[in-house]
């Protein structure tokens, strides 16, 4: 992804700044090589700096003074890219100020970046928040890690499922039931099909879920991976009473 960032400004009309934290510049130099740039034939064009500061303010301004730079060098605008693991020391609060103050710096038109987050480093609700950060509103998006996305869905009424559930987004899993119950009357619907995996908490989360609906209501998972259903029915939780379970569309599910 990187690449082509760095390749397209640099073949292009933009000066490029790459802010290191906790790589070297000259790994990161060796590995712009490797993906095909030549950092020796763009020298004075492409900068690689290593971070100095961990103050969300001052990196903001670093990277503001060096766009007013390019810009004043005759180039379109300054591409930036950096490590962000630098936020994992300074926190949640500055990482969202951070992305706020650099965003309407991009909005300006006189630069462009990618900021690099390793999921490793960052918890998903952190993730999940930035990404709406990034994106335009989407009333139905509940959950948006890096691992598990949760949407709404009206007809059926209930949620949509995508990615993996572990024990990284079972909290997260548990609360859209739980607002799923509370917000829908009738049957709980829970679409499957995008589920690459789920671990027997996630499974067991579902349980509990359609355990404590009232008589006459349901959680009804659709679109269940066969070997999810499989695995359902080998642990008997396909025979718990308010749990219906459909590797298919639910009858009268369908959308």
């Amino acid at each position: 992804m990187l690449a082509p960032f760095v390749l397209d400004g640099l073949t292009g009309r933009d000066k490029v700044l790459y802010l290191t934290d906790v790589t070297h510049p000259a790994v990161v130099t060796g590995l712009l090589r490797g993906w095909g740039v030549d950092t020796e034939a763009h020298a004075g064009r492409l900068d690689v700096v290593r971070l100095g500061t961990s103050d969300p303010d001052e990196i903001v301004t670093h990277v503001a003074e060096a766009a007013r730079q390019a810009v004043g060098e005759g180039y379109r605008a300054l591409r930036f890219t950096g490590e962000m693991s630098w936020a994992v020391r300074e926190g949640t609060q500055s990482l969202t100020d951070f992305e706020t103050k650099i965003q309407a710096l991009f909005d300006s038109g006189v630069a462009m970046g990618v900021c690099q987050y390793d999921r490793r480093l960052f918890p998903p609700a952190a993730l999940s928040e930035l990404l709406r950060m990034h994106r335009a509103a989407d009333v139905t998006l509940e959950f948006d890690g890096a691992l598990l996305r949760i949407r709404r869905v009206a007809q059926p009424p209930g949620i949509e499922l995508e990615g993996e559930i572990d024990g990284h987004g079972l909290g997260e899993l548990t609360r859209a039931l739980a607002s799923a119950v509370r917000r829908e009357r009738g049957d709980v619907h829970v679409d499957m099909s995008r589920i690459t995996f789920i671990d027997l908490s996630g499974l067991r989360a579902l349980v509990d879920t359609a355990s404590a609906l009232e008589a006459g209501r349901s959680l009804v998972l659709s679109r269940v991976p066969e070997h999810v259903a499989q695995l359902i029915r080998l642990i008997g939780w396909d025979a718990v009473p308010g749990l219906r379970v459909y590797e298919g569309d639910a009858p009268g599910g369908n959308r």
